[in-house]
């Protein structure tokens, strides 16, 4: 049901003219393009380059930074890839004021070569560079007209392999590799709207890759990333079924402690409180508010979105909410939300 509407999407966007790569999961779901190589525990830092071998894979990083002045934004920039090409997107929110300040889209229509740690996909590129013990990530975007977001991201920690060794559930029958950077110093500067700012903050990091797509309800979650202010990290995954309910099973998540000691959970919830929006363009709805309950760790927390403006509508993945929301009860700390609802429910 998922391919035949992605590749329905492709046709649609190849007689419009637009970029023939169209719709990039469509296309790691599609015969004949994932390779059916075996996930393998991870293992850095052999690891940390690309896996064209498999259907999907991205490098996800995001943070929360504040300017001089105490101006605070959110920003996250992501590279998706498949066997057939890459998508790169950039999005920056000043929090502050509610609007996103810097945003786009990219396309190629080559893979990556094996175990690359150089990703660019048009004006982004995500850089692993070996520096130290745990190396540090650069982020470099440049929209039109002169924009500009540069990071370095340095880890306080070692990386924390999800689930076991690195191999965690994904949906209904699929699998996928996945470790993190859950806490990193961001340093960077934003150029937009002509003046420049310089950011200081905290970011993750996350690499995952698998063959995953075509797998019932792979690509359809919820997603939590916190940094507590005692030094505790957490990360919940939920996936959704029809009506955007999450699914029984299966879910995992991760609790890193502040001296690193890191605990796979697999019992909590994640439920949704007050008001929600319809983004302008969305098929679905998305809470502004979430608890998150996980009683093995005594944590519950309350969140609540910093900014309406943070729905993600792309051109060649499906759209998504990636929002910066504060811990209005509970242990002090920001989380990260992360919500994939626009791709159809398998029934």
């Amino acid at each position: 049901m998922r391919s035949a509407t992605f590749v329905a999407r492709d046709a649609v966007r190849r007689a419009l003219g637009v970029l023939p790569l169209a719709a990039l999961l469509a296309l790691a779901c599609t015969p004949g393009v994932a390779r059916g190589a075996e996930l393998r525990p991870v293992e850095l830092p052999r690891d940390h380059g690309a896996h064209p071998r498999f259907g999907v894979e991205w490098w996800y990083t995001t943070g929360r930074a504040t300017a001089p002045g105490g101006r605070r934004f959110f920003w996250f920039a992501t590279i998706w890839s498949s066997p057939r090409g890459a998508v790169g997107r950039v999005n920056v929110v000043d929090v502050s004021r509610d609007e996103v300040v810097l945003a786009q889209e990219w396309a190629r229509q080559a893979p990556f070569a094996r175990r690359t740690r150089e990703l660019i996909v048009g004006g982004l590129a995500i850089r692993w560079l070996r520096d130290g013990r745990l190396g540090r990530l650069t982020v470099d975007a440049r929209p039109r007209g002169g924009d500009r977001l540069r990071m370095t991201l340095r880890p306080r920690r070692p990386y924390t392999l999800h689930g076991a060794r690195g191999i965690v559930p994904q949906g209904a029958g699929g699998a996928s590799a996945y470790y993190s950077a859950t806490r990193l110093d961001a340093r960077g500067a934003l150029r937009s709207g002509g003046r420049r700012r310089s950011l200081r903050g905290l970011a993750w990091f996350d690499h995952q890759w698998g063959d995953f797509a075509a797998a019932p309800n792979a690509l359809r979650w919820d997603w939590f990333a916190c940094q507590l202010a005692d030094g505790r990290d957490l990360m919940l995954t939920h996936f959704l079924g029809a009506g955007d309910q999450p699914l029984p099973a299966p879910r995992h998540g991760t609790l890193v402690g502040a001296r690193g000691r890191v605990t796979r959970l697999d019992a909590f919830t994640a439920t949704p409180t007050g008001r929600t929006i319809q983004p302008p363009g969305a098929r679905a709805s998305y809470p502004l508010g979430w608890r998150l309950q996980v009683p093995s760790a005594g944590l519950d927390l309350t969140l609540r979105a910093l900014a309406r403006d943070q729905f993600v509508a792309n051109r060649f993945v499906p759209s998504f909410w990636e929002g910066a929301a504060e811990i209005v009860r509970g242990p002090r700390g920001a989380c990260t939300v992360e919500s994939s609802r626009e791709v159809p429910p398998v029934q």
